[in-house]
């Protein structure tokens, strides 16, 4: 019972956390895990990169020698561009575009050929074939003259010699200079030497040729369109006088520019006629609104502060404060009263009279800035089309005028770049001159024998490595505690390591009990400490041990756990794999022997049916003959029955059931017990055959409590760490 003291160290897998900050906590590369990756085919990497950099080294030091040589070309500036057409219409090229444009005639074909014809190429050991060497590759010319194969011959080599010096031209400028290195790359050195020179002399020739080809051209240019030019010139001459006379034109600007017053004054008429319009407008809107109530018309602000309105008002208060006063002290019918209320009719009348005289006087002036309003607006029209009319004409006038300046800037431009190209004729414009000569190179520039080796020995390693990274991504077993705890999400019960069979191949399935081998035993110790822990408070009586598939050893696994359980409890161990059983055999049972299926079909008693092992002291219940049906007997009342009997007469019953991957009898026996174990044989079965199979546990209502990772090799586990921390723990190293 020492072991369920400890906690394995199964809880700690070799990966790292961190956190981010926020209190999550996220994954990390783990450096030390891709190194044991890459250790564990360091032979198979070193041996690549060792192939690799033979063959490197044989096709290196194969490789014909190839030797540059190079030489300095100071490039002028342009000086020829007085002669070019662009320059005629004041279209300078910027320096830049004219560098990279010489550059690029130094590299084109007609250079080539110049080289080619200064040298002789074509006659130079280095291109030169003989009658024969043609005849051999190009058999069809055998029916040619001899004089017709020297002609083609000679051909063969301009053309080749032609080709070789094109293709391998090179210039490059040199920054924030005009200065360019002319270079040439051949297996020759001193050929190499020879060419790069040709190359600047090639192009100065070439440069000086097409400058006074074009000076030729540009004069001749020149002369037939002047004559055209002067003729061009007249007639818009003559356009623009006639157009002044027709329009009697004398100063349109100065004509414009009162135009341009008078509406501006006429615009700002406008502005003050309409703000007098709106004024007048929204009195007279209110007045229309209460035009025949003389009480509404009296108690608007613009009627009742009107100087005439007012006076009658006044008036009429007075005659009404007349009335109230005599009204204090005499009656209605006597004559004051009488000819009181007579005068304060009278001035009621009078402030009506007002009022509507008043009204009238509104409407009058509405009118009147309404007409004032069209009367301007028709001024600005006119002033506006006057305007527009003297716009067209100035703008004609100037179009022609702009004409004939610009037919007498460009008769005057032909004209003078005439007289100058003239002044050309004859003159040498050099393009530059070579600064520093090409030399015969000592030293070739290629292969870089050393370099080649080296990066493929670098290249053969890093390949070496992505493929072993690769291998290991790709390898989709569950070989260690981490790919339990991150591919499988699952806890890890217990590893049970890898043990040597005997001579026939076979395991002893009591191996838990040989003294020689500790750490068997010890692993299946701990597997049960594991179980008990992760039961205390819930205890697990009876247990399914399954798999994936067949042959990953759950029947190993829950046989000597059952053995480590009898240590401690009274134990039972059943097989209800009924497809495929093997308890029988591993314990030297007879064929025979009745078992599970005998009891439930009810030819043989439970006490007939359960074997005792003296060694192991536990009880077996093994599968008994085989059933047609072994799904409807599992599923039976009698199994179930069987169970809570055998609940009653042991404290530990494990069962190990059929694979889940094969058949659903697992799932079935599974619903009846009360701890699930899920055995997994090491780098052998996939990661998504497992899935699949506890999801299918999953679907059905079985919650795995946990897996055993079983057939670890572990001399290999511990040589690449893969279970660093946990078989320490339990002296796996004995």
């Amino acid at each position: 019972m020492s072991n369920i003291e400890t906690i394995p160290t199964r809880l700690q897998p070799n990966y790292q956390e961190t956190s981010n900050g926020r209190g999550e906590h996220v994954d990390e590369i783990d450096l030390a895990q891709l190194l044991r990756v890459i250790l564990r085919r360091k032979w198979q990497i070193i041996l690549l990169s060792t192939v690799v950099a033979l063959f490197a080294s044989v096709y290196a030091y194969s490789i014909t020698p190839i030797y540059t040589a190079s030489a300095t070309f100071y490039l002028e500036a342009d000086n020829a561009k007085l002669m070019s057409l662009e320059d005629v219409y004041s279209q300078e090229v910027g320096q830049q575009e004219y560098y990279y444009t010489q550059l690029e005639i130094i590299r084109s074909q007609p250079i080539a050929e110049k080289v080619v014809k200064n040298l002789d190429l074509a006659n130079h050991p280095f291109f030169r074939i003989t009658k024969q060497e043609l005849l051999t590759t190009t058999p069809e010319y055998l029916s040619l003259t001899d004089d017709e194969l020297t002609a083609l011959t000679q051909q063969y080599q301009y053309e080749s010699a032609l080709g070789y010096v094109y293709g391998g031209i090179d210039a490059n400028p040199i920054k924030d200079t005009q200065l360019v290195i002319l270079s040439f790359t051949s297996p020759e050195p001193e050929l190499a030497a020879i060419i790069a020179n040709a190359i600047g002399i090639a192009y100065i020739d070439n440069h000086m040729e097409v400058n006074l080809e074009r000076i030729e051209k540009s004069a001749q240019w020149l002369n037939r369109s002047l004559s055209g030019l002067k003729n061009k010139l007249g007639q818009s001459e003559e356009k623009l006088q006639a157009f002044q006379e027709q329009e009697s034109i004398i100063d349109v600007v100065g004509i414009k520019s009162l135009a341009a017053i008078e509406l501006e004054e006429l615009s700002a008429e406008l502005v003050l006629a309409k703000q007098s319009f709106q004024q007048t407008d929204t009195i007279y809107r209110l007045v229309n609104a209460e035009q025949n109530n003389i009480e509404g018309l009296a108690s608007l602000p613009d009627i009742l502060n009107h100087q005439a309105v007012t006076a009658a008002n006044s008036q009429k208060r007075q005659a009404e404060e007349q009335v109230a006063e005599l009204a204090l002290t005499y009656g209605k019918k006597h004559p004051k009263m009488i000819a009181a209320n007579a005068d304060l009719r009278r001035e009621q009348q009078n402030v009506t009279k007002n009022i509507e005289r008043l009204v009238s006087s509104l409407g009058n002036d509405y009118r009147k800035a309404e007409n004032k309003v069209d009367q301007v607006n028709n001024a600005i029209n006119q002033a506006k089309l006057n305007y527009q009319k003297l716009t067209r004409i100035e703008n004609k006038r100037r179009e022609l005028k702009q004409e004939v300046e610009t037919n007498k800037n460009l008769y005057e431009a032909f004209f003078i770049k005439l007289n100058e190209t003239a002044q050309l004729e004859g003159l040498e414009v050099s393009a530059g001159r070579i600064i520093e000569y090409a030399t015969t190179p000592v030293s070739p520039i290629k292969p870089r024998k050393k370099l080649i080796v080296v990066l493929a020995v670098l290249l053969s390693g890093m390949v070496g490595v992505g493929a072993t990274l690769l291998l290991e991504a790709l390898n989709s077993t569950i070989r260690a505690v981490v790919d339990v705890e991150t591919k499988l999400h699952k806890n890890l019960l217990g590893i049970v390591p890898l043990v040597a069979t005997g001579k026939l191949g076979k395991l002893n399935i009591k191996h838990f009990f040989d003294g020689d081998d500790h750490s068997f035993a010890e692993a299946i110790r701990t597997l049960r400490t594991s179980l008990l822990l992760l039961n205390l408070e819930d205890k697990a009586q009876v247990v399914s041990v399954t798999s994936t598939l067949p042959g990953e050893g759950k029947t190993v696994v829950s046989t000597n756990l059952a053995f480590a359980l009898g240590q401690l409890d009274k134990t039972i161990l059943i097989d209800t794999d009924m497809r495929r059983p093997s308890i029988a055999k591993n314990f030297n049972l007879a064929g025979n022997t009745p078992g599970l299926s005998n009891y439930i079909a009810g030819t043989n008693s439970l006490d007939e049916c359960i074997q005792h092992d003296q060694q192991a002291n536990i009880d077996v219940l093994v599968a008994g003959q085989l059933p047609p049906n072994p799904q409807e007997l599992l599923s039976s009342n009698q199994f179930k029955q069987l169970l809570h009997t055998l609940r009653e007469k042991y404290d530990r019953i494990i069962i190990d059931t059929a694979p889940v991957q094969a058949v659903s009898d697992a799932m079935i026996v599974a619903r009846l017990t009360d701890s699930h174990i899920y055995v997994v044989k090491a780098d052998s079965t996939k990661e998504k055959q497992i899935k699949t199979g506890i999801k299918r546990m999953a679907l059905a209502g079985i919650n795995v409590d946990g897996i055993v990772l079983n057939q670890v090799d572990l001399e290999k586990a511990k040589k690449y760490e893969d279970f660093n921390g946990y078989y320490d723990q339990y002296g796996y190293n004995s």
